[in-house]
């Protein structure tokens, strides 16, 4: 009965009750306009622009594909469903602030030689992925950087809370969601003792990521307590096309020395001191050094786009020597651009795979092109495994990636389902020499809707710490066979037929 209260008085409810009555109150007044000739033709013509603009756009095939479709299955209003639920344009001064800023950006070699060119010398197999990286966002691979993983969350919660009273210079939080509770408050009494010690703290926090989790306008709560907070496109109580860009990276940077990134939340639930969908299985990363500097510019990025400022760059380059630990090469992705640079480096990482390919994540999701990728590695003789959740978070996706099991398993892909709970981690890994570590899902709005980073990881001993992660979760999962998802008659199967038809939207 608690749950449900929270549940109808929360903000999420209400701001979701009224997106759904307007979009019915739209979807009626475009189906009854066009009962006249008029509208009828007017409706008919814009999904026909529509349909002519999906296809001239520089987007990948399969989002093109499934947008076509839909605008073709429903004339009339088809072209009004892409204006509200496909638009990948952020505001004009956002973009022109980013833009601004990317042309500022100096040279990053001002602070010390990457570690491209070694990369490229000690690990020629893996030189065109790393080489796509840099030539797709401007960010290098580096040398000169310790490293430590976390599998589970308990102990990174600790780790940060440690690192944060060491702080000198600056603390930069880049969250999807921050949420009150036990170790947010520990982190924010933190926090603020550092701001009164004269640390520069800034924070973003993605407004409908959070809106269940921080009370309204939390962002103003902060910046009374002298932190600096911006909520990252706030939700307002319309349709509005703009609800689909999300800010999906997690960055906790310690003056740009020291930086955390992976699949947590800064919330109670990521470190399973609230309990909602069994067993919460996360993981994330530490970085000393020199690869600090990728998550910084991120970060300052970000803040531009949507803060504003002029940083100079100089201030927030690493100071802290550090230990080699292998090859580390952070790297961002946005839907401000045609392609999906995730995707594109996941397609790459599989298919170049010559032993072993294997995959955690929450969602499965995958376009054409992936799941082609998947298929061929498996066909090949590439073992691929796959750990989805045993308990889902969503149950509409996960009835759309239980669709996605079958033709994988008759390909030879293993699909395991993690007993204890919920599956949230975001990792790769391929050969025993590389992994990538991050925030992106293996669906449609990760790879073409949402702000997100991640990690690749060569020759470094983050790799075998990834591969030990997965032979411990191997073993806390179950091995899935094709007759255990099929689907359960027909209601079933039409049910995950037209969640399919919807896929843009999870």
């Amino acid at each position: 009965m608690r749950k449900l209260l929270k549940l109808v008085t929360g903000r999420l409810f209400w701001t979701a009750l009224i997106f759904v009555a307007e979009f019915i109150l739209l979807a009626y007044l475009v189906f009854r306009a066009s009962y006249n000739k008029i509208f009828f033709f007017a409706f008919a013509s814009l999904s026909i622009i529509m349909q002519f603009v999906v296809f001239t756009r520089s987007e990948k095939p399969a989002y093109k594909m499934v947008w076509m479709f839909l605008i073709g299955i429903f004339p009339i209003f088809g072209g009004v469903l892409y204006l509200i639920m496909a638009n990948k344009k952020l505001g004009y001064f956002s973009r022109r602030k980013m833009r601004r800023f990317l042309r500022t950006m100096p040279d990053q070699s001002f602070f010390g030689e990457s570690a491209d060119e070694l990369l490229y010398s000690a690990a020629p197999e893996y030189r065109r992925l790393s080489s796509y990286i840099k030539h797709e966002t401007g960010l290098s691979a580096w040398g000169s950087t310790a490293c430590t993983y976390f599998p589970y969350s308990e102990a990174f919660f600790l780790d940060v809370i440690e690192e944060i009273r060491h702080a000198e210079r600056f603390i930069f939080i880049e969250y999807f969601i921050i949420g009150e509770g036990k170790w947010w408050s520990r982190i924010l009494s933190e926090l603020e003792k550092k701001v009164k010690e004269g640390v520069d703290v800034r924070l973003i926090y993605d407004d409908l990521g959070s809106i269940n989790a921080v009370p309204h306008r939390y962002d103003r709560t902060l910046r009374s307590r002298g932190i600096k907070a911006v909520a990252f496109n706030r939700v307002k109580l319309h349709i509005n096309p703009r609800l689909n860009f999300r800010d999906h990276r997690k960055i906790f940077d310690i003056d740009g020395n020291i930086c955390y990134t992976g699949g947590l939340n800064l919330a109670d639930e990521y470190a399973n001191d609230e309990i909602r969908f069994g067993y919460w299985k996360d993981n994330a990363v530490k970085f000393r050094g020199a690869a600090v500097w990728n998550f910084t510019y991120l970060f300052l990025e970000m803040w531009n786009g949507v803060a504003g400022g002029s940083d100079d760059l100089r201030l927030y380059v690493p100071t802290a020597a550090a230990e080699n630990d292998g090859f580390i090469q952070p790297f961002g992705d946005n839907p401000l651009d045609d392609g999906s640079i995730a995707e594109d480096i996941y397609i790459q990482l599989i298919s170049s795979a010559k032993r072993y390919v294997w995959i955690t994540t929450p969602y499965l999701v995958p376009d054409d092109r992936m799941m082609t990728a998947l298929r061929i590695a498996a066909e090949s003789g590439v073992d691929v495994r796959i750990i989805m959740p045993r308990t889902p978070d969503k149950k509409t996706v996960f009835e759309v990636s239980r669709s996605n099991y079958i033709p994988l398993l008759e390909s030879g892909v293993r699909i395991y389902e993690f007993l204890p709970g919920f599956m949230h981690a975001k990792t790769f890994i391929a050969d025993d020499e590389i992994a990538i570590v991050g925030t992106t899902n293996i669906d449609y709005r990760s790879f073409y809707l949402h702000f997100e980073l991640a990690v690749m990881f060569c020759l470094s001993s983050v790799v075998g710490a990834v591969r030990e992660d997965f032979i411990h979760t191997f073993d806390l999962s179950e091995e899935v066979s094709a007759d255990m998802v099929r689907a359960k008659g027909p209601a079933q199967r039409i049910l995950r037929y037209f969640l399919r038809l919807f896929s843009p939207a999870f």
